[in-house]
């Protein structure tokens, strides 16, 4: 059932453009994460509309992009012969489904995810299997515990009870996140914290502006500004 309800969210590309600026700030924050390294072989699950990874595609030798929505996966082959981008392949289907091999990957990517799946823990030892003994996973979570993400979920709450949302996020807290990644033998070496909300102003500004707005008070990786407020999570994990 949610699986199901998962996907058909997420088909709704409208939804996913609505947040522009957020997939701008996430695409800027993995080129700030991954500097001038250069990585062999990369996963981006989900991949979206593939912006994030292809646009730092330079870096990524051989760039592999999943998503179980098949309109994401027909953007993101779009953005990819926009962009000339040639060492890319795609897949459309279930994550637990995909059978890549352990240990078999550089670095993975994984973005905005945690607030959908059923099980967080089984995809989070998923994803820690995959990659290489000194490789990285970079990943995004809203964490649940932080006064912003109480006060978002409350503002949720009065709009379904007024009919006009149905969907409902998980609830994963900061320690959930990173306790998995100790206990499976990385380590943290960067996060950066901002806020993907505007609790019901969102519709007052323009993508650029929320862009702007966001810089203006959070930074960026190297100049965190009031991380504290910051309840939504991207790090860098490495793998010892």
């Amino acid at each position: 059932m949610r699986k199901q309800e998962v996907k058909t969210f997420f088909e709704q590309t409208d939804i996913y453009f609505n947040f522009d600026y957020n997939i701008k700030i996430r695409t800027e924050t993995v080129a700030e994460f991954i500097g001038e390294q250069q990585f062999d072989r990369v996963l981006d699950m989900p991949c979206g509309n593939g912006v994030i990874s292809l646009r730092n595609s330079e870096q990524l030798k051989q760039l592999t992009l999943v998503d179980f929505s098949e309109n994401m996966i027909t953007l993101a082959k779009e953005y990819a012969a926009q962009e000339k981008v040639e060492n890319v392949t795609f897949t459309c289907g279930d994550i637990f489904e995909t059978n890549f091999e352990d240990n078999s990957f550089d670095l993975i990517i994984s973005l905005g995810i945690l607030a959908h799946i059923d099980d967080v823990d089984k995809f989070l030892t998923y994803i820690q299997s995959k990659v290489k003994q000194g490789g990285s996973i970079i990943i995004q979570n809203t964490n649940s515990n932080h006064f912003y993400s109480k006060l978002i979920r409350l503002y949720l709450g009065v709009r379904q009870l007024l009919g006009k949302d149905k969907y409902q996020l998980n609830k994963v807290p900061a320690n959930q996140v990173e306790n998995s990644f100790k206990k499976a033998g990385f380590t943290c070496q960067k996060v950066f914290r901002y806020n993907q909300s505007f609790i019901g102003f969102s519709k007052l500004f323009s993508n650029t502006k929320k862009y702007e707005l966001t810089r203006k008070w959070f930074g960026n990786v190297a100049n965190n500004k009031n991380a504290s407020l910051g309840s939504d999570y991207i790090y860098l994990f490495k793998k010892d």
